[in-house]
């Protein structure tokens, strides 16, 4: 018999320990992320649900935070104009910080009233159809875009 070989009947090594203690650590993890996801997701549900249901000073707090973006009438309020370069603010080239394009001569564009910023009008359009600020200074273009159209 050689004195470097198991003396007891037991087949554990260290490193079979050590594989089954990361196993039920990382299905740990795996437990408690989930249960953390779901509890957040029931939480939520709840929440909308109660604002819901509630009305008054709640409901129109929801429907304002769910109406993201700028209503057809306030997104046609917003002037379009074909580029030309050197006319526009900023004597050299402009760029449509959306699509990251160069803007072209003779492209359509539209002008942030609020912040005087240039987009190609298929960008900017998409983009204000989600979101009612500029993309670049986030400065809120519904309320400029309601005061042009007032006038």
């Amino acid at each position: 018999m050689s004195s470097y070989g198991p003396t007891t009947g037991g087949s554990y090594r260290v490193c079979d320990t050590v594989v089954i203690v990361c196993l039920a650590c990382a299905s740990s993890l795996i437990v408690l992320t989930v249960a953390v996801c779901f509890r957040r997701a029931i939480a939520n549900g709840y929440a909308a649900a109660a604002v819901g249901a509630s009305g008054g000073a709640g409901a129109a707090a929801a429907s304002g935070r769910d109406r993201c973006g700028l209503a057809p009438s306030a997104l046609s309020a917003i002037p379009m104009l074909a580029y030309r370069r050197g006319a526009a603010a900023g004597a050299g080239w402009a760029q449509c910080a959306i699509c990251l394009a160069v803007v072209r001569d003779g492209e359509t564009v539209r002008l942030l009233p609020a912040c005087g910023h240039l987009f190609h009008v298929e960008c900017i359009d998409l983009w204000l159809r989600s979101h009612a600020t500029c993309p670049l200074c986030r400065r809120d273009v519904g309320e400029a875009a309601a005061a042009a159209e007032k006038v």
